[in-house]
């Protein structure tokens, strides 16, 4: 099982080559904190888990895959000032 003292995804540090993994989701909620699960039985596990908690009863637990990322790279400022006659 994936351990998940580590896959916060919310503030995550860590960067480089992505890694596929599977997050749960609960429909009708926040979504509250996501772990990341490098297995897809791990995320089943955790989906069951989920689904089991009493708040969570009667609600959609949904497996999520990741398939792609994106990052928007800061734009550097550039200051020019006017040349002096």
């Amino acid at each position: 099982m994936t351990d998940l003292h580590d896959l916060l995804t919310k503030n995550d540090k860590k960067e480089g080559k992505m890694k596929g993994f599977w997050l749960c989701w609960v429909g009708g909620t926040d979504g509250g904190f996501h772990y990341r699960h490098y297995t897809f039985e791990g995320a089943l596990i955790e989906a069951e888990r989920l689904a089991r908690l009493p708040d969570n009863r009667g609600k959609y637990v949904y497996v999520l895959e990741a398939s792609n990322r994106c990052k928007v790279e800061p734009c550097p400022v550039k200051w020019e000032a006017p040349e002096c006659a």
